[in-house]
């Protein structure tokens, strides 16, 4: 496991914190503490993810599920506790959250789901869009969410490294969701 060297921020560096933390809450852990090792990084990093869960064009059940869905790939428990929750409160069905927690078929969901679901997995698997795929999903969510969905998978993949590679563990007594 790797392990990092105690923080010891900068008053520049400390300002990126309160800029991050003023979106989402205080930082106790996850990818953010451990990107703070590296300031500049962790500011643009944070940017995009900002963005992406902030500005987004995508109603909010469809921006978490493709977050749910890339964590769910590569098994990142950290990512999928936190995101599950925001699912929740973003109006995504438990039983879409558990059928994508359990690898379900997805193929079975609602036309609203799993045309951005399949769009995320070629997005995952490095696969080319489906032209037909595309025009199904820009139909719902617009060119603008087709981009935005790509951008959440690669996004939420880098987040995903970076819980492994610094071994983030779940908050206190959270079980682990697989």
């Amino acid at each position: 496991m790797a392990t990092l060297p105690d923080l010891s921020l900068s008053p520049e560096a400390k300002a990126i914190v309160d800029k991050i933390s003023a979106k989402r809450g205080p930082m106790r852990g996850g990818p953010y503490a451990s990107l703070m090792h590296h300031p500049g990084l962790a500011e643009k990093v944070a940017d995009l993810g900002e963005f992406l869960r902030f500005n987004s064009t995508l109603p909010g059940d469809i921006r978490e599920l493709a977050i749910l869905v890339t964590a769910r790939s590569v098994n990142q428990a950290y990512e999928w506790v936190a995101h599950a929750r925001i699912g929740q409160k973003e109006g995504l069905p438990n039983d879409v959250i558990e059928r994508v927690r359990t690898r379900g078929d997805l193929s079975a969901l609602s036309p609203r789901y799993a045309a951005p679901v399949r769009l995320v997995q070629h997005v995952l698997a490095y696969e080319s869009i489906p032209q037909a795929l595309f025009e199904t999903v820009r139909s719902e969510v617009g060119v603008n969410g087709v981009a935005e969905l790509v951008a959440l998978a690669g996004h939420y993949r880098l987040i995903a490294g970076v819980l492994f590679a610094f071994d983030t563990p779940l908050p206190d007594g959270t079980p682990a969701p697989f």
